[in-house]
């Protein structure tokens, strides 16, 4: 039933030729920038997975709200409402639905095209599809999360944003009887963005004794840009160290981290702490403060003997 129907749509395609089956088949109010969850009518995997991410809550999220004193600093507002994201550039703020926060038509709708963009060369009957090769490409992250991008650039990483925040496996990109089957099954990219943290085995710690410097040396082992990045929101990190001798504590030092000195990919950051007397022991811990969160996370705790 299903080859037949397939078949038959496949050959009235041809013949009919392409425009004219497009017309046909378009619902206008798909390029009119609905609320998205009429995306969901075929789309349904990818908006349950949106309408849970940070994107879906940029313009109603307390922590934004409070610290753009209820949306009066402009500066900060058209990332959180974009109208259109495009590689490189800013986004201009949207007139409605920002409530929406980044939603489906800022990342997927463009004006001068009248139609839906994405990464693949798709018939999409509903609206009319452009295959656009920047959303394989950090590039298309770059107008709202520029400081982080272009770290990301210094690096030298292959590993782009979407390897890390937007990980896919083989599924269909429409659920929507009989559309889901009028192309085979794609890399269906995790539409949640996940908000990655590290954690102890992206970190490696190392301490020196010398002159009565006790120097602590973090590297940033495994995430492709400074550790913690933000274009906004101030998170930090905490390193805290203590240094004793037979269980006499020499030295309880602390140091915090923000994007503006944080951890870079695969450098050392180096600490000094001048302390007298040569611990045998050093306790390093390392926390985090995210933007969003009121308190602490535990990161790693490293016990080291000092030779």
């Amino acid at each position: 039933m299903i080859t037949r129907l397939v078949f038959f749509l496949t050959a009235f395609f041809v013949i009919a030729g392409c425009e004219r089956l497009e017309k046909l088949f378009v619902e206008e109010d798909l390029l009119e920038r609905p609320p998205s969850k009429r995306c969901a009518d075929c789309h349904q995997k990818i908006y349950n997975q949106w309408k849970t991410s940070r994107h879906a809550q940029a313009w109603v999220s307390e922590e934004f709200i409070k610290k753009t004193k209820n949306r009066t600093k402009t500066k900060c507002l058209s990332c959180h409402a974009p109208l259109e994201v495009k590689a490189g550039e800013k986004p201009q703020l949207r007139d409605k639905l920002r409530e929406e926060g980044v939603n489906c038509f800022s990342c997927h709708y463009r004006e001068e095209t009248d139609s839906i963009h994405g990464p693949y060369k798709v018939f999409s009957p509903p609206h009319y599809s452009t295959y656009n090769p920047e959303y394989t490409s950090a590039r298309i992250c770059s107008g709202c999360h520029k400081k982080t991008y272009d770290n990301w650039i210094k690096t030298g990483s292959n590993k782009n944003c979407q390897e890390c925040h937007m990980p896919s496996k083989k599924d269909r990109l429409i659920q929507k009887f009989p559309f889901m089957y009028f192309h085979s099954k794609k890399d269906l990219h995790n539409h949640s963005f996940l908000p990655l943290k590290a954690d102890e085995q992206d970190f490696s710690i190392t301490v020196v004794y010398k002159g009565k410097a006790l120097m602590v040396s973090v590297k940033n082992l495994a995430v492709p840009h400074t550790v913690p990045t933000a274009q906004q929101g101030k998170p930090k990190y905490y390193l805290q160290i203590k240094g004793f001798e037979r269980k006499e504590t020499l030295l309880s030092e602390s140091e915090m981290i923000t994007p503006e000195n944080g951890f870079e990919y695969k450098r050392e950051k180096t600490f000094i702490f001048y302390v007298d007397k040569k611990p045998d022991e050093v306790v390093v811990e390392l926390y985090r403060k995210l933007s969003w969160k009121k308190e602490r996370e535990f990161v790693l705790k490293k016990r080291l003997s000092i030779d």
